[in-house]
């Protein structure tokens, strides 16, 4: 049968391309509701059956783009005014502040029969009204691209460089910062798979480095991160097998090294690590119903140092989509993984986050969305423990092609228990944003 490998094909590009979008940055903890940690691999399960309410496409409202040759540009601005309540993160003490956003971005994506090819740039700059110790300058560049060898082949690549923010929930944000702490990301990766009847055979290689910038205390201080600067080398293999036209079993495994540029403090090493990921589990989409992925397998991370023990156990990764009606789509999301902690007598902690996400077409132009997340973080060898829920609701309202608005109201609920595992915290945050494309 030859059923699967045409859309094995391009969802191996979409793939590559969801990775150069995303970033995957291991040594930072993701927000509770984003998507799971995005492997080397990502799991495909969209054989087109389903479609949700925000990947439908809406003809007489999607950006048109301006031709150029065999490409197409689409430029973009976002802005943004918000409010919030909380603008330090602190338990005591608190600010409240409001805020302007600005965002311009530009996507240069090829039209042609084979291959492909996308540049993307843009910037995201963010100014707070009174707590100016808070702006943020992030920005990005990204490109990613595949090459069709011919038949069941396909390569794939991508190269993305960043100035990003570490979100406050992070389990290893400095709790005494200031000011906004912001990193470095570089990434480079490449994939090729094959696929052949019922068969797939993907392979990854990823490398990753990270650079954290000094950031200022309430009093004036500088606290450096240099110690939180590495390099991150990863492979991994993956083999499915399609047992029907909408459901298919995979095994895969990965290996992670991890190096630190320095020292965690004077006399201490650093976590230098290998880390091991087996994963088996399926894929589906049902007609009508729900798609999805659930793998479940171990993971275990060794550290060179003897001063850090060994950390292992279950690992699992899990996201479904429902579809109650056309207009309705309900998306669960699950991760369990090990990462590194932020403080001295700590080598890492088991991170396990679930999230329910709820997006509804109310009219054709307007798209209303609810979320709620809740993370558990458990530190090694401590008793250190973090809770970590988040919760939001927000309504996008498209005006015409070129312009839109939207709301979102968001609100964060940090509970740190034990020693080291930093400050707990609630905050809401309120935002009001245009978008303007072509």
């Amino acid at each position: 049968m030859t059923w699967y490998a045409p859309s094995w094909g391009r969802s191996l590009g979409a793939g590559i391309g969801l990775i150069g979008a995303l970033g995957a940055t291991p040594a930072v903890a993701q927000n509770v509701g984003d998507s799971f940690v995005v492997p080397n691999l990502p799991i495909d399960y969209d054989r087109g059956r389903n479609t949700g309410v925000l990947d439908r496409s809406r003809p007489e409202f999607d950006a048109l783009g301006l031709k150029l040759g065999g490409f197409t540009l689409f430029p973009r601005v976002e802005s943004a005014l918000g409010y919030e309540d909380n603008v330090y993160q602190t338990s005591s003490n608190r600010k409240a502040d409001a805020s302007a956003t600005v965002a311009p971005s530009a996507r240069l994506a090829s039209t042609w029969s084979r291959h492909s090819l996308t540049l993307e740039g843009g910037a995201d700059i963010k100014r707070f009204l009174t707590e100016t110790r808070r702006n943020q300058d992030s920005w990005r560049i990204v490109g990613t691209g595949r090459y069709d060898v011919g038949g069941q082949i396909t390569v794939s690549g991508a190269a993305r460089t960043e100035r990003a923010t570490e979100p406050p929930t992070s389990a290893a944000y400095p709790s005494a910062a200031a000011a906004a702490s912001q990193y470095q990301s570089t990434q480079l990766q490449a994939n090729a798979g094959y696929a052949a009847g019922r068969l797939r055979l993907q392979g990854g290689f990823t490398f990753g480095a990270l650079a954290f910038e000094d950031v200022l205390t309430f009093g004036n201080g500088v606290i450096s991160q240099s110690n939180r600067n590495s390099h991150t080398k990863s492979g991994s293999g993956r083999v499915e097998y399609a047992i029907s036209p909408d459901t298919s079993v995979f095994v895969q495994s990965s290996y992670d090294r991890i190096d630190y540029a320095r020292p965690l403090a004077t006399g201490i090493p650093n976590r230098s690590s290998d880390t091991f990921r087996a994963l088996g589990g399926a894929t589906f989409d049902l007609s009508t119903l729900l798609r999805g992925s659930l793998g479940v397998g171990y993971i275990r991370r060794r550290y060179d140092a003897a001063l850090y023990r060994p950390i292992g156990g279950i690992t699992a990764e899990a996201r479904v989509e429902y579809f109650p009606t056309a207009l309705t789509t309900v998306t669960l999301t699950g991760r369990r993984l090990i990462e590194d902690a932020s403080f001295l007598n700590s080598g890492g902690f088991v991170n396990t986050t679930v999230a329910l996400r709820m997006d509804h077409e109310l009219l054709r132009y307007v798209l209303l969305n609810a979320q709620v997340g809740y993370e558990h973080d458990t530190f090694k060898d401590t008793n250190a423990t973090l809770d970590i829920v988040r919760a939001s609701a927000g309504a996008r309202y498209v005006l015409t092609r070129v312009f839109g608005v939207g709301m979102s109201v968001l609100h964060d609920l940090r509970s740190a228990h034990g020693t080291g595992s930093g400050p707990s915290y609630h905050e809401t945050r309120v935002l009001l944003s245009i978008v303007a494309q072509r």
